[in-house]
């Protein structure tokens, strides 16, 4: 069996027997990778921590026939502040799933990598969990090749989009008032909504959380790159349930 090393992150855990953990690795050289790590939900196992969701370190991996197995984590950051922060923890674990639903195995991605790796780290410290994760998701699209057309008609070309205004998420991006009859699944977009997205996928994470917002501007732009996701996806992700009970407003 081969021997390889990678820094990676935890995107996913699944236990199996009385012990055993497979965990999914996210690395910027190897891509989306399954591996095995042998005892590692036994209290005093060295991979108790590093073998957790989100745990970012340097993985030495065995590969094998159907399924490698972890040999030995040197753990670099577990994010502990996104497992005791139930907000956090949802938007973590949708940001996860979403990475792990939309990148094929052994598609490795550099920039996509430092991209999940910022954001753990600034999301663990935000008091805007929302725009951040916004944010991400506009800028995970982009890196995807999905970035929404946000200048000009999506479909004649149009940059002159002073009067209404649409979101087509079929169409990739927005659609003008004369496009939008006979789109189906579109909606009306705001032009606060159009700037905020904009700004979002210019600005790096650390400065998102100056960006004031109100919650009517939050709630459009989260529903519009959701929708603009979730149509390349073709399925609608689990953890956005457990996100929307939890940031559900009273």
């Amino acid at each position: 069996m081969a021997l390889y090393t990678t820094e990676g992150i935890v995107l996913k855990t699944q236990n199996i027997g009385e012990a055993d953990r497979i965990c999914t690795i996210y690395s910027p050289c190897k891509g989306k990778a399954r591996a095995v790590a042998r005892g590692a939900r036994r209290p005093r196992s060295r991979f108790v921590s590093s073998t957790q969701m989100f745990a970012y370190g340097d993985f030495q991996i065995f590969r094998g026939k159907s399924l490698d197995s972890i040999s030995q984590v040197q753990l670099k950051e577990a994010f502990p502040r996104l497992h005791n922060d139930l907000t956090k923890l949802a938007y973590a674990s949708y940001v996860a799933e979403l990475i792990g639903e939309m990148i094929e195995e052994g598609d490795g991605d550099k920039m996509l990598f430092d991209m999940l790796l910022t954001y753990m780290r600034v999301l663990s410290e935000t008091p805007d969990p929302q725009l951040i994760t916004v944010a991400f998701e506009i800028k995970f699209a982009t890196v995807l090749g999905y970035r929404p057309r946000l200048e000009s008609c999506s479909e004649c070309g149009r940059e002159d989009l002073s009067r209404e205004v649409f979101f087509s998420p079929k169409a990739g991006g927005l659609i003008c008032s004369e496009c939008s009859p006979g789109n189906l699944g579109i909606s009306r977009v705001s032009r606060g909504a159009i700037e905020l997205l904009k700004a979002l996928l210019m600005m790096e994470f650390a400065k998102i959380e100056r960006i004031k917002a109100n919650p009517g501007t939050r709630r459009e732009i989260e529903r519009l790159i959701r929708a603009h996701l979730g149509f390349r996806l073709n399925r609608r992700l689990r953890s956005l349930d457990f996100l929307e009970v939890i940031t559900k407003t009273p």
